[in-house]
């Protein structure tokens, strides 16, 4: 449960300005880090990848949005829809709009990454205001 609630609070945080499809391939793009086989560089489980340091901003103890909650989803739909997308995603179930991705940033607010300059590392597909990448 604790790593359900983890990723629901992932998603709205990094996506909740974002449509359900874009939260959804957020979700998606945490699960297919921790399902990555023989790439455990982030983490096993889903605590590990979602927490490992410099890999969600919005876990970082100098990002404004470390200490944003969510509101009660009957009021506050990002959070409804953060909750269905880390659900949909945390079981498998459905297509994953990220396509495999690994990565994904905003390309409006953030310099592309180091990683996405990197040999192997490819754009999948953009949704929304974040483009989705399988990094190397």
């Amino acid at each position: 449960m604790w790593e359900f609630i983890l990723l629901a609070l992932c998603v709205w945080r990094e996506a909740r300005n974002q449509s359900l499809e874009g939260k959804l391939a957020v979700a998606w793009s945490v699960r297919n880090r921790v399902k990555a086989p023989g790439q455990n560089w982030w983490g096993e489980t889903w605590e590990q990848v979602i927490l490992k340091r410099w890999q969600y901003t919005s876990f970082e103890k100098t990002d404004p949005n470390a200490c944003l909650l969510p509101g009660d989803p009957a009021t506050d739909i990002a959070w409804k829809d953060s909750l269905s997308a880390a659900d949909l995603a945390y079981h498998g179930v459905g297509n994953d709009p990220s396509k495999g991705s690994t990565h994904y940033f905003n390309p409006a607010v953030v310099a592309p990454p180091a990683w996405a300059g990197a040999p192997g590392s490819q754009f999948i597909v953009k949704i929304g205001d974040h483009e989705f990448w399988k990094a190397a």
